[in-house]
């Protein structure tokens, strides 16, 4: 019997913290995108399963010396609160495993679940009451399951000490090994600034009212603007990978340390994401010398071979549920798993507060590593991504300065005068003549997604509730004073192949660049 209740312990601890979830889901996606080590974040956890796993022996043992009927009642009380957390445990790991697409369901699920618990107790206890020789086959049931749920700490236990081992090296410093610059490279420059979310519809056609974006304005009437660029995708996992490699990518998939691979639908294969075929890459072949400073992809984990400087910032905007309650890298073991103790449940208010001060900290971090990248002129080739006009809200755009809230509007201002800011500062290099500046997003505001978490009458206006998918692409050549429409249907991919000419001396201004269009239409 005490092997038996061992197991259910070891059950129970299992469903009752199961924070190891986004540790261990297939893709890895969860972890692709967050900061290594984790050693810490880990060693709290595995203490605390440790302790819960003690605590719930000790009650499985103490009720088998109650009298019967207090006995019975236990039981029940104790298989009805594990079959909702059986419940909670199963749908989290759905979506956890899922696409970000199923979001809405994670919201969902969080608006029933309180609600799910005390329909399960009442159930249990009318039919404890009322059907008892029905309720006691279905309590030894439930705590049969619990019991064989106990063996899955046989992997579960070893993969987090594998991933708490996992020391990669610093990838927050921006190291530069410079190599002699060969043709193209020495007078010549390109620097393209990714903007997350920019809606190509909220910065030029339809501008909220009051919403003033003369940085954009002023720009889009110096460059080729693309003004019907066909996305390729919603996500930023996916779409970046994409116009580095030239391909579309639907699926991907990470080992722990982060190790990208996706699906190659035309062969049915999985195959590693190979820095040796994008665009930076060509630039070290071209005699480009190639820098990124960007956020939520690992870039310097995933194109380390290929580039002579990096930075980047892991996803700032939905922490751990460890780290949301108050754990982090930067405490101990026994810290954490004491804070995982003493910390009330995050409530939806302070989730969205955490969220909006974390994106602040990523969007400082990288808007100072993108200018020491910019003022370093012997790197030719830069790469920007920037967390902007990317929800949550940051900034007040009323009183111009950065706090949790507001809205995807004041975020789009803020993008705004962060391209005002780099520009100021491309123009004070030495190679200011000579830049070529990109100016792009990924996709769209994603009415759909934001909708469900936090939303604003101010963003309810301003979207009319209607999605507009074209992303953003301007290009300003060095000298360009006009601008010049793109108004064809164009494919976002397209991005690199207009990329890889510049890189390979064919596209060197607006002339150039339309002719390639006309010989290429997408």
């Amino acid at each position: 019997m005490k092997v038996r209740n061992g197991l259910e312990a070891i059950g129970t601890s299992l469903l009752l913290l199961p924070w190891y979830l986004d540790f261990l889901s297939p893709s890895n996606i969860r972890m692709f995108h967050h900061g290594l080590p984790v050693t810490n974040l880990i060693g709290g956890l595995l203490v605390d399963l440790l302790v819960v796993a003690i605590l719930a022996f000790a009650f499985l043992v103490t009720i088998r010396h109650l009298p019967a009927p207090a006995q019975r009642a236990a039981q029940t009380l104790f298989a009805a609160f594990m079959l909702w957390r059986m419940a909670d445990v199963g749908i989290r790991a759905w979506i956890t495993t899922s696409s970000s697409s199923n979001l809405r369901y994670e919201f969902l699920w969080d608006s029933v679940r309180k609600p799910a618990i005390l329909l399960v107790l009442l159930a249990s206890c009318l039919l404890a009451y009322f059907r008892p020789l029905i309720a006691q086959p279905a309590v030894a049931a439930v705590r049969l399951v619990i019991a064989a749920f106990a063996f899955s700490a046989v992997w579960i236990v070893p993969q987090l000490v594998r991933i708490a081992l996992i020391h990669p090296l610093d990838e927050n410093s921006a190291s530069l090994s410079l190599p002699a610059a060969a043709s193209g490279g020495p007078n010549k420059r390109i620097i393209w600034i990714l903007f997350d979310e920019l809606s190509y519809d909220q910065t030029f056609d339809h501008p909220a009212f009051g919403v003033e974006l003369p940085n954009f304005d002023r720009l889009r009437s110096e460059s080729v603007s693309f003004n019907h660029l066909s996305p390729i995708g919603l996500s930023t996992d996916r779409i970046i990978p994409s116009l580095f490699l030239g391909r579309r990518i639907n699926q991907i998939q990470s080992t722990v340390d982060s190790n990208l691979s996706y699906k190659d639908e035309s062969r049915n294969l999985w195959v590693p994401y190979d820095p040796n075929a994008t665009l930076f890459a060509l630039a070290q072949k071209n005699g480009w010398t190639a820098g990124i400073a960007g956020w939520y992809n690992p870039y310097c984990r995933m194109l380390a071979s290929v580039l002579n400087a990096c930075s980047w910032e892991p996803e700032d905007i939905n922490p751990l549920p460890i780290e949301q309650r108050g754990a982090s890298e930067d405490k101990t073991v026994l810290a954490n798993a004491a804070t995982l103790w003493s910390a009330f449940p995050v409530k939806a208010g302070q989730q969205t507060a955490m969220a909006s001060s974390g994106h602040i900290l990523g969007y400082r971090n990288v808007m100072a590593r993108s200018g020491a990248l910019i003022q370093n002129d012997p790197v030719r080739f830069i790469f920007l991504h920037f967390p902007l006009p990317h929800p949550p809200g940051m900034y007040d755009r009323r009183h111009r300065v950065l706090r949790p809230g507001g809205t995807y509007l004041d975020n789009l201002v803020l993008a705004d005068e962060t391209l005002g800011k780099l520009e100021q500062e491309i123009d004070a290099t030495p190679s200011a003549g000579q830049t070529t500046l990109i100016v792009s997003s990924d996709h769209s505001w994603r009415i759909s997604m934001w909708a469900h978490s936090s939303w604003s009458a101010e963003e309810e206006r301003a979207s009319g509730g209607h999605f507009d998918d074209r992303p953003v692409l301007l290009i300003h050549f060095p000298g360009q004073t006009s601008n010049t429409e793109v108004t064809s249907a164009t494919s976002e991919l397209l991005e690199h192949d207009i990329i890889a000419g510049m890189l390979e001396g064919k596209i060197g201004n607006p002339e150039d660049l339309m002719a390639f269009l006309a010989q290429h239409p997408h």
